[in-house]
């Protein structure tokens, strides 16, 4: 009798890579490598990334489906993301499906036409994807110009509330300081530098989101606010796409939440009745893999 094959699914994102290889629908390996996003395909970062992922592979898939963030499925980038880890993994490219992460998260939790998708990794989003398939959103356009609420945001204001200390003449003190201090190597404004620039992209700043998470849960007054101004931010984008399309339920997930069940209380204080829920979405790619190779 033939061994069912491997199959494996990606949540690639601006602060890892999550994957997890199954094998007739059980998951046998799963792990995180670097961050690996559209934007990154073709740069020393990106080509770094997938040789990384390729590296930490225990068995070589025969079908891959992978949910990557900045792009859309069908694109001209989702297509050239599929070749590369065609190419990657010496795979025909028909057995590499890509789409874009949200795509992903949203058919993780709800099925098409159910609800909003509030996600909150390393940026934030609303998402909705009628029964048609079209799809609206609020949010999400990337670190540089928006994404409040997520963990780049976080991590943002923390470091703001450092360096207006370090502005004032004053040594930054108590556990946010603390905590952040012990990830950035110090609050000098030299170690501050090295820690936020010297990675490429948002991912540096977006691991801070934790630090401000546990200084919250110590009793840290201005990070509780971080997380209140976070949630609020949140709702925001859930409700701008309820205006849209009804009030429809709201799903919340992503890896912000994960910070602090403090972050989720809030949320819920900002927008009752949401849910937060997490879902393992390199999984439910392997999942959709499956299915897409006829659980072979």
């Amino acid at each position: 009798m033939t061994r069912p094959a491997l199959l494996l699914g990606l949540d690639a994102g601006g602060s890892g890579t999550k994957w997890a290889l199954t094998r007739d629908g059980q998951v046998v390996a799963g792990g995180v490598t670097p961050p690996f996003t559209a934007a990154l395909l073709d740069t020393p970062a990106g080509t770094q990334a997938l040789a990384a992922l390729a590296a930490a592979l225990p068995g070589r898939p025969a079908g891959v489906h992978a949910g990557v963030a900045g792009l859309s499925a069908g694109s001209a980038r989702a297509a050239a993301v599929g070749h590369a880890l065609a190419e990657l993994l010496a795979l025909d490219a028909s057995r590499v499906r890509v789409e874009g992460d949200l795509d992903l998260a949203y058919r993780a939790h709800l099925g098409a036409g159910e609800g909003i998708l509030l996600y909150a990794g390393t940026g934030a989003v609303a998402y909705h994807v009628a029964q048609g398939g079209a799809i609206t959103r609020a949010g999400g356009y990337g670190y540089r110009i928006g994404d409040d609420g997520g963990g780049f945001s976080m991590g943002r204001a923390a470091l703001r509330l450092l360096t207006d200390a370090l502005d004032r003449g004053e040594v930054p003190a108590g556990p946010l300081a603390e905590e952040v201090g012990q990830l950035t190597g110090g609050l000098d404004w030299d170690s501050l530098r090295a820690f936020v620039y010297g990675t490429p992209g948002a991912a540096a700043v977006a691991q801070l989101a934790p630090a401000v998470g546990r200084a919250a849960e110590a009793g840290d007054p201005q990070a509780a606010a971080l997380l209140t101004t976070a949630a609020g931010d949140l709702a925001t984008l859930a409700r701008r796409v309820q205006a849209r399309v009804g009030p429809l339920p709201v799903t919340a997930t992503g890896g912000a939440f994960r910070v602090s069940a403090l972050l989720r209380s809030a949320l819920t204080r900002e927008l009752p009745g949401a849910n937060v829920q997490q879902r393992e979405h390199a999984e439910a790619a392997a999942r959709f893999a499956s299915a897409q190779a006829g659980g072979h």
